[in-house]
Parts: structure tokens; sequence; C-alpha cells
């Protein structure tokens, strides 16, 4: 396949992806689980939120199940060399994502607005965003971000730049409540924080790229968001928050 081609395909195979992961299936589902997403149930509520996820899973995975079944059989021929390679490149991520971080929380005084946002649903949905967070989320961002991204791509470093860069940008666009010029100008610090989630991108797509294993970025994603979440909860638990 020349490369023009397999670049406009591989991108328009990632754009239906992401449409389905973040909008598409989101929408319709809300509209149909409406008024057991607006409960005041606290499990209702919980719950439905929860399914909204587990069916946009199980719709995006039907439609790449085949790939993902024979890397999986793949990944079990030689695990401990996948897992290995992921989390070598997760250790590097981290260390950039770590560092990057800290600098730029001391420029704008905060953490960023995803982060925020992550935190509070943790707590205020914790049935629903504790498996997102920690299983589904890593999952299908990995499938859209370095699995169907990757068909647009030979080289691996424009591959993990690209990748790094869309996987930054769109936790900061997520986290923007109004796309209007002057909203943007006005959280343009906000956009320093692609640095730092861009970082895990360029190395989850890096371990991905050497091993031809999602699996390879797959677990340390996991691992990365399990992580995460425990330390979130056992800070807020010896805060007494």
């Amino acid at each position: 396949m020349n490369q023009p081609k397999q670049f406009f395909k591989g991108m328009l195979y990632t754009l239906t992806l992401g449409m389905l992961y973040l909008l598409i299936c989101p929408a319709i589902l809300a509209l149909i689980l409406k008024d057991f997403l607006l409960s005041d149930n606290f499990w209702i509520s919980n719950i439905a939120y929860l399914v909204l996820y587990l069916i946009t899973f199980g719709i995006i995975f039907l439609i790449i199940r085949k790939e993902i079944i024979k890397q999986f059989k793949e990944f079990l021929k030689k695990p401990k060399e996948i897992i290995n390679k992921g989390l070598s490149c997760w250790g590097y991520g981290l260390l950039v994502m770590i560092v990057s971080n800290l600098f730029i929380s001391s420029f704008v005084n905060n953490i960023s607005v995803n982060e925020q946002m992550a935190r509070e649903s943790l707590f205020e949905f914790p049935i629903y965003a504790i498996p997102v967070t920690i299983l589904i989320g890593p999952f299908l961002e990995e499938i859209i971000f370095r699995f169907a991204l990757r068909k647009s791509f030979n080289k691996k470093t424009v591959y993990a730049l690209t990748s790094a860069f869309i996987f930054g940008l769109l936790h900061v666009l997520t986290a923007i409540d109004e796309y209007t010029i002057a909203n943007l100008l006005n959280h343009w610090k906000e956009f320093l924080f692609i640095i730092p989630y861009g970082s895990l991108g360029y190395f989850f797509a890096k371990a991905y790229y050497e091993t031809d294993n999602i699996f390879s970025s797959i677990i340390p994603h996991v691992l990365h968001n399990s992580l995460s979440v425990a330390l979130v909860l056992l800070s807020s638990f010896l805060l007494g928050g």
C-alpha cells in the first residue's frame, strides 16, 4: 500500500474509533439512559454511567476483536518479553511526566483541569469511575491512540510523536468546557500539560511499535492508572477527606 493511501486510511480508522469512544456512543447512550444518569440515587446514577462505558467498550471491541485476539495470543507466547518492554518504556515516560508536571504545576500554581476532574469523579461516581479509569479507559485509549494510529505510520519517531501529541492534546481539550477562541486563549497555560500527558503517550507508542503487540502498552497503562487511583484514594483517607 502506498504511503499516502496508508496514512489516510489509518487516520480514518483512528478517527472513526475515536469518535465512537468520545462522542457517538456516549451521546446516543446518554439519551437512552438519561433518566438513570440524572437520577438522584447514588447507585442508579453510578451504575448507569458504568453501563454506558461498558456498552461503548463492547461496541469498539466487536470492531477490532479479530486483531486484538490475535495479538493476545501472540502475547501469551512471550509475555515476559512484552511486559518487560512495556514497563521499561513506562518507567522512562513516568520520569518525564513527573519532572515536567513539577515544573508546569509550579508555573501555573495548580494541577491540570483534567486531573482535577478525574479526582472529583472518583469520589462522586466511584462505582463507574474506578473501573473506567483503571481498565476500560486505558484499553480504549491504547486501541485508539496506539493500535489504530499505528496503521498510518511506518517510522517509529513520527508515529510516537504524533501519538504523544494527540494523546496529550485530547487530555487537555476534554477538560475545557467551551471551545471559543477567547476561552482557549484564557486557558493557554492548560496546554502546557500536553507535555506530561504526551510523554506517557510517546513511550507507550514506542513500546507498541517495538513489540508490535498492543498489550505492551495496555498493561503499563492499566498499572499507571491503578497506582494513580490508589494514591488519590489513599491520600484522601490519610488526610481525612
